[in-house]
């Protein structure tokens, strides 16, 4: 009927183009109302995710290679696959992902979904992501950052403290994260190179389910300080 329709005994007069749609009772003065589009790009869906992070182009063969053998799992007992990948039967045997799969995800991200619910963003979820790193979910945060590898020592010395304290009070006969000197480290307030290293290390973890993470809150708690303004 074209791109505007008359609904028939209601006296409502409608149009829709490109998915947004105009409503006006007949003999109306008032202006039409523009339905607003409830959907978000994927992309930015993902920006608010605590655990995954898209991969892009310039992402690690590694992580590719991760990416795409999930895909290939997990269409390993099906006759086609799902994204339709060119000779993905012949090419699915193969280690290393394929430019044409790193396509299909890639082109899927300025997709529109309404939410993280969503079969396409569930699809991506699964096949072109990477575990977010305790690093990156830390710059999410207001007021604190983790400190600089090269960043001044007093704010590594400072946190050393807080980490040593911390566990001078608690009846447990480790520290929590098994620092290498601990033994004779922990009788000193200058800065602890063990602590620092493992700092550095646990920031790179990955993410399991978001800021509840034990490791991501002992890493806010013990490597961090706040933000330069």
């Amino acid at each position: 009927m074209g791109k505007r329709a008359i609904l028939s005994g209601t006296g409502i007069a409608t149009a829709c183009v490109s998915g947004f749609c105009l409503y006006q009772l007949s003999g109306s003065k008032e202006e039409p109302e523009e339905v607003k589009d409830l959907t978000t790009s994927i992309s930015s869906l993902f920006q608010r995710s605590p655990n995954k992070v898209l991969l892009t182009p310039s992402s690690s063969e590694e992580d590719w290679n991760r990416a795409w053998s999930n895909y290939k799992n997990a269409h390993q007992d099906t006759s086609s696959d799902e994204w339709k990948i060119p000779n993905f039967e012949n090419q699915k045997s193969t280690y290393n992902v394929l430019p044409a799969f790193k396509d299909a995800c890639t082109g899927r991200y300025s997709m529109r979904a309404e939410s993280e619910e969503d079969i396409t963003y569930q699809r991506i979820s699964q096949w072109c992501t990477r575990a977010k790193k305790v690093s990156e979910l830390l710059k999410d945060e207001e007021g604190i950052e983790l400190i600089p590898e090269n960043g001044d020592d007093r704010y590594w010395t400072t946190s050393w403290i807080k980490y040593r304290d911390f566990h001078k009070s608690s009846s447990n006969a480790k520290d929590t994260w098994e620092i290498d000197s601990w033994e004779a480290d922990s009788k000193s307030d200058n800065l602890s190179d063990s602590f620092k290293t493992k700092c550095l290390l646990q920031a790179k973890q990955d993410i399991v389910n978001g800021k509840e993470d034990q490791l991501y809150q002992q890493v806010k708690n013990w490597c961090t300080k706040s933000k330069n303004i």
